[in-house]
């Protein structure tokens, strides 16, 4: 990455991030808060279509990795198909497939289908996010029922709050299920692989494009190597200006479903579905953003240098 920034004094901390040819800059170490942003809805403009094509760099190479990954193969996320929600037709379907990644297409279409089928939908929204997300801290009592009756109107109007945006990564994965090709999920894998490519492919000459806020996750990688501090020191400069490094608070989530939309169909094909993308992107931030992140960052503590 070419990030002209000086070199640090005395013992402070520093990272360093390679160039092409073997160079290397270092830079600063500072130390940030976590960002909470809000988002809004994003309009077919021509804003919009300029910003898809100014994250070209960021498509092609999510198609280089496309190319080199079978999700079929690599996609890990499981659930029970055999789980008491699902009835004996559903189970069927689901049993039909051999491998994660389908069980999680299949898994789209029929719990989308059931939203559309009841009423009463709590039993959908909540299984959604305990059981298949996990997340046991999102209790089903009145405060979470009524927020997330709150998001699905809000979706529809393309503004959420900052108290739903709180919890994007839970909320989104309801709206992934009730539209799945309209919106996709906002969790921390994802965004972290977005924001690395961002910052290698778009922003290697300098603050291009702004990143999506980072929303918290359980993932011990993602925790350990804070997406929101490489971004702080790669752009030292304008942090100390003060320069907004991130989407706006009325943009970030319908920006980044958009963006997705549109990107699937250059590199998938025009018949693909959304989530695809964004299981490509969850998929790649343990292994090759990983990898890439240490083979491109180390510290410097005076004259030291340590590779990550």
């Amino acid at each position: 990455m070419r990030i002209f920034i000086k070199t640090a004094k005395s013992l402070g901390f520093c990272f360093g991030q390679k160039k092409r040819k073997n160079k290397t800059q270092r830079f600063r170490y500072v130390r940030s808060g976590k960002q909470t942003l809000v988002c809004s809805r994003t309009v077919h403009s021509s804003a919009v279509a300029s910003n898809y094509k100014k994250m070209q760099n960021t498509i092609e190479k999510l198609k280089e990795f496309s190319n080199q990954i079978d999700l079929k193969k690599r996609f890990d996320f499981n659930f029970d198909v055999s789980d008491k929600i699902f009835t004996s037709a559903e189970n069927e379907r689901l049993k039909t497939h051999q491998n994660p990644f389908d069980q999680n297409v299949e898994l789209k279409w029929i719990l989308s289908e059931k939203y559309q089928s009841h009423s009463e939908q709590n039993f959908i929204d909540f299984w959604i996010i305990n059981v298949w997300g996990g997340i046991r801290g999102f209790k089903q009592n009145e405060r979470n029922i009524d927020k997330i009756l709150r998001f699905k109107k809000q979706i529809e109007k393309g503004r959420l709050s900052l108290d739903c945006f709180s919890t994007i990564s839970s909320l989104s994965k309801i709206s992934s299920f009730l539209q799945p090709e309209n919106f996709v999920i906002y969790d921390s894998r994802v965004i972290y692989t977005l924001n690395w490519l961002i910052l290698t492919c778009e922003n290697q000459n300098g603050f291009n494009e702004k990143y999506y806020p980072m929303p918290s996750g359980r993932n011990r990688i993602i925790a350990d190597f804070d997406m929101n501090t490489i971004i702080n020191v790669s752009h030292i400069s304008e942090y100390m200006n003060k320069v907004e490094l991130f989407i706006s608070q009325q943009k970030a989530y319908f920006d980044f479903c958009d963006f997705v939309k549109k990107a699937t169909f250059e590199i998938y094909g025009k018949n693909a579905k959304p989530y695809e993308l964004e299981m490509l992107l969850f998929t790649l931030a343990d292994k090759e953003i990983f990898t890439e992140l240490k083979n491109t960052l180390e510290i410097t503590t005076g004259n030291n240098v340590y590779k990550t």
